[in-house]
């Protein structure tokens, strides 16, 4: 799926464009948005992702067991992945109306009694900006420009205005991917079924 940006500055440049900001070159020390960019781009970008079980950001791989059994409470752990954002509710083999697998992370340890290897399915990291899909960009801009708005442009108004669209888009985004295929079941948690 190709996107609408190729670039961290393209995608930086349609968030100046919300403010009605001059865009920029690079992330240098040009311009206050620039730096505000070079220092706050890849950590804005990973909370966004991670908002929500984005399809063009999951993936799926099998993780073997370490040899080191955790101390108590579960029988296995397994390392999590270096690009891993977020783990969604996993179920067995992935089925999305599986029986849900338990599990708990600990630090960069993933803690479960689901035998070795573990299927898991999560969010990752996503650098490259031609994997973002319109919506997502749409909505990512938003974030970005109501992230960076008050010491980009001293517009505290413009900010909160920024934050609502952002929210909005986001809930948008979510909803049309979310669409795309069949969505894993909601959790019902114990202390909700247990009343």
């Amino acid at each position: 799926m190709s996107g609408t940006v190729n670039t961290s500055v393209e995608m930086a440049n349609l968030a100046l464009a919300h403010l009605k900001e001059a865009p920029i070159r690079d992330f240098d020390f040009s311009s206050v948005a620039s730096r505000w960019f070079r220092s706050h781009y890849a950590a804005q970008r990973d909370a966004c992702l991670a908002l929500r079980d984005w399809d063009f950001a999951l993936t799926l791989t099998h993780l073997p067991a370490e040899t080191e059994k955790p101390p108590f409470r579960w029988d296995y752990q397994f390392k999590k992945p270096s690009d891993c954002l977020r783990l969604p509710q996993q179920t067995v083999d992935g089925d999305p109306d599986g029986q849900i697998v338990p599990f708990e992370v600990v630090g960069q340890r993933i803690m479960s009694d689901c035998t070795p290897p573990f299927p898991l399915r999560y969010v990752r990291r996503v650098t490259r900006e031609t994997e973002f899909p319109p919506l997502f960009v749409h909505a990512f801009s938003l974030f970005l420009a109501a992230a960076c708005a008050h010491v980009v442009s001293g517009k505290n108004s413009r900010a909160e205005a920024l934050r609502d669209a952002a929210r909005e888009a986001l809930g948008q985004a979510g909803r049309f991917d979310a669409q795309q295929g069949r969505p894993l079941p909601m959790i019902d948690l114990d202390i909700v079924t247990d009343r």
